[in-house]
């Protein structure tokens, strides 16, 4: 049994692209994962804590499944103890405040004075995703950062994961955000984020079916944002047209430099025109205009 003391941390690396399904492979064994990704760098790094000695031979077996799910190679895992009265500051180091034109991403932990001027948006390093580090989503912060003088007035997230973009866009235009995603993790953690922020006024959160929950019909945004994945976003681009308010706009991300012909070809024939793109690491994200 290890003493009070200490804590028991685990570390591995893995693709940007994979990083989820090796996250969910460590939480059963552990009491704490998270990850995170950074501009310029190859590899997310995912980081666990246990109170307890963690099970080695498990914690290899399931990361050796995980990687045979995605077709990668099995990464090297890090053992460790920290000392746990420094846990919190260890969690800081891994998960340090983003700054993205506007927004400041901080974690439950960070107790310095937020800088001024600046729209702060908490978000916890226990969440899996999203933290707002990941190319794909700085690219959307600062896609929303760059809009100006444009009215939203309602605002849909689409595959919002940890909520941080229905964050960013309540505490900018002060509108209805619906966030929305299919996985119940998601919804759950967007929920505590948004309640976290206090903006439970403006942000309302829905687990179910896409474009085709019951709330969306025949309901249409002035800013649609969807940080998922070019294949989704290709399937979709026909219901998300339906969601999009004339002269509306559309935020998409996920996708690599090399899908963005077909990602924009997809929402053309939807009536959707590319005003902007941005590329950060391998990542795009592609701001487009339904006219009026």
């Amino acid at each position: 049994m290890t003493s009070p003391d200490h804590l028991h941390r685990v570390i591995v690396r893995v693709s940007p692209d994979h990083a989820d399904q090796f996250a969910a492979a460590l939480e059963p064994l552990c009491d704490s994962v998270a990850w995170t990704a950074r501009e310029g760098q190859p590899k997310a790094q995912i980081t666990a804590f246990a109170e307890g000695p963690p099970d080695e031979g498990l914690i290899s077996k399931a990361v050796a499944a995980a990687a045979a799910d995605t077709d990668a190679l099995v990464p090297e895992i890090e053992f460790s103890r920290i000392p746990v009265q420094n846990w919190v500051v260890e969690n800081i180091k891994q998960f340090p405040p983003i700054t993205v034109g506007r927004f400041f991403i901080h974690g439950s932990g960070f107790e310095e004075a937020l800088p001024p001027a600046k729209l702060p948006l908490c978000v916890p390093a226990g969440a899996a995703f999203g933290t707002g580090d990941h190319g794909s989503t700085k690219g959307c912060l600062m896609a929303l950062d760059s809009l100006e003088g444009r009215p939203i007035r309602t605002a849909l997230d689409m595959g919002c994961g940890s909520g941080v973009l229905s964050l960013a866009v309540a505490k900018k235009w002060k509108c209805p955000v619906a966030a929305s995603d299919i996985d119940e993790a998601a919804g759950r953690t967007t929920r505590a984020n948004v309640l976290e922020n206090g903006l439970r006024t403006y942000v309302e959160t829905y687990v179910g079916p896409g474009y085709r929950n019951r709330p969306f019909k025949n309901r249409q945004y002035d800013l649609v944002v969807s940080n998922i994945l070019a294949r989704p976003l290709m399937l979709l681009s026909r219901e998300l047209s339906l969601r999009v308010a004339p002269r509306g706009t559309v935020i998409l991300a996920g996708l690599l430099f090399a899908q963005e012909a077909q990602v924009i070809s997809a929402h053309r024939r939807q009536g959707l025109h590319l005003e902007k793109r941005i590329r950060l690491d391998d990542w795009s994200t592609l701001v487009f205009r339904r006219r009026g």
